[in-house]
């Protein structure tokens, strides 16, 4: 469902600057990217949290009991939220850089 939601929030960054001027153009890609910063310090942010949480789960459960399950669903989790945050900077950076034609 995230995958959806970023791909669907890059394909309308994409619709909404193909008719504009190129220094419109830049100053939406600008305002992209500055979004996306601010949800990458969000995102590691949280993700050191659901790590700490999972410590504490696991030790709450024992690691000897069910294999730590529950905490080690939620670091693989947090992991893979970081990364989804991480690689749309990524793409918006190939974005602003030129590497993928907008229009």
């Amino acid at each position: 469902m995230r995958r959806l939601g970023t791909a669907l929030l890059l394909c309308g960054v994409a619709l909404v600057t193909a008719g504009a001027a190129p220094e419109e153009e830049q100053a939406m890609l600008d305002a992209f990217d500055e979004a996306l910063t601010a949800m990458a310090y969000a995102a590691a942010g949280l993700t050191v949290f659901a790590i700490v949480w999972a410590g504490f789960l696991l030790m709450a459960e024992g690691a000897e009991e069910r294999g730590g399950g529950r905490a080690r669903s939620a670091v693989f989790l947090a992991v893979a939220g970081l990364a989804l945050v991480l690689s749309a900077k990524g793409v918006a950076a190939l974005l602003r850089a030129g590497v993928i034609p907008i229009s």
